[in-house]
């Protein structure tokens, strides 16, 4: 048997509850184990808003298991999710050596570009931190200008009245 790559996506129905989702991801885990298939990654993509009801439902958890497999266990999969009345819809995909390199640069490209927008908003949230203390700073300094103005002042009042007696 010869094992290929595999993309296999699921979508449940948008209103399970998150322990419900993560029951029926371990059950397929759990399937996949069975028939010896290698999980690379469980994406859960989450749930969207579907372009057309499917069921009924608006909403759907989508789902993606990455997997390393026999064809007849993908068939053997697939049929599981036909009979499971939680999976409202399923496409599993063969993924060539070339798709995989594209999506592994894609993602990387995606990663890069997290760490960059991370690093980004870390500089912009130190540079306004660092604004704000200055703007404390000169807060401070204006308090105790105006209690040694009025210091002085008090003093000169003082001083004068002093003098008249």
């Amino acid at each position: 048997m010869i094992k290929r790559d595999y993309e296999s996506y699921i979508i449940l129905d948008g209103n399970f509850e998150d322990a419900q989702i993560e029951e029926i991801i371990t059950k397929y885990e759990t399937l996949f184990k069975k028939f010896n298939a290698e999980i690379n990654e469980i994406e859960r993509i989450g749930r969207r808003r579907m372009a057309y009801p499917i069921k009924k439902k608006q909403n759907g958890f989508y789902i993606c298991f990455n997997v390393v497999a026999p064809a007849e266990i993908i068939a053997k999969i697939e049929r599981a999710y036909r009979l499971d009345e939680n999976i409202m819809r399923y496409l599993t995909i063969f993924m060539s050596k070339k798709e995989l390199e594209s999506k592994s640069k894609h993602l990387k490209k995606k990663l890069m570009m997290a760490e960059a927008a991370k690093i980004e908003a870390e500089k912009v949230e130190a540079e306004k931190v660092e604004a704000e203390k200055v703007e404390a700073e000169k807060v401070e300094a204006e308090k105790v200008e105006a209690e040694r103005l009025q210091a002085e002042s008090s003093a000169n009042l003082t001083e004068a009245s002093e003098e008249k007696k």
